[in-house]
């Protein structure tokens, strides 16, 4: 049995709030707040202090869920074992519901400047743009080879770009699949930002 605070993050949503915005309402700490981000448990103070901040009950902004009733990315959070890792990728493993899952998750956050190339030859690149000021309109930039994923029969493979970039290309035209198509299929490698697979169902339970 777990205790999430998804509530809590849709509440924020709903009054245009932020998380910094909660942070500098309740004084509370940046540890603290990565706690609730990854469902862990937290003191009942922290939750006091939450609710005096929003004007709300407990029952708005956490609620009881069952094992069985974790998402892909909640079970990624909390039991995602670390298999391997480099300077660009840290390779996760868990199992949810008997289906297995490998996620490749970026060490760097992408910003609306990094874009991701999904190419033919089955390798993924991070190409970072440098707006110039002074207004100068042409970016400069780097592209390097992010990972070559391997998908498995059997397995679902995620390659997890944390953040939020600002385009990911070359889906759905290989072995690379978007988190939301219609195309979507069991033995392709999917490729998502971090929203995108909070939101992630797996093709065998669509």
């Amino acid at each position: 049995m777990y205790i999430t605070y998804t509530k809590l993050w849709k509440l924020l949503l709903e009054r245009g709030m932020t998380r910094t915005d909660l942070m500098n309402l309740t004084g509370l700490s940046s540890r603290v707040m990565a706690k609730l981000t990854r469902d862990e448990t937290v003191t009942t103070d922290t939750v006091a202090r939450i609710c005096a901040a929003l004007q709300c009950d407990v029952g708005d902004i956490m609620a009881y869920t069952a094992e069985t009733a974790l998402s892909p990315y909640q079970y990624f959070r909390r039991f995602g074992e670390k298999i391997a890792e480099n300077e660009q990728i840290e390779t996760f493993t868990f199992t949810v519901n008997s289906q297995k899952f490998v996620v490749h998750a970026t060490r760097s956050s992408a910003d609306k400047h990094t874009l991701i190339h999904c190419r033919e030859n089955g390798t993924v690149y991070w190409e970072q743009l440098y707006p110039l000021g002074g207004g100068i309109s042409s970016p400069s930039r780097t592209e390097h080879v992010l990972i070559k994923p391997q998908g498995t029969p059997g397995e679902i493979t995620v390659l997890l770009i944390k953040g939020r970039p600002g385009m990911i290309t070359g889906l759905d035209e290989g072995i690379f699949t978007a988190s939301r198509s219609p195309l979507r299929r069991a033995d392709g490698v999917f490729v998502m930002s971090e929203p995108a697979f909070k939101l992630f169902v797996p093709p065998t339970q669509v």
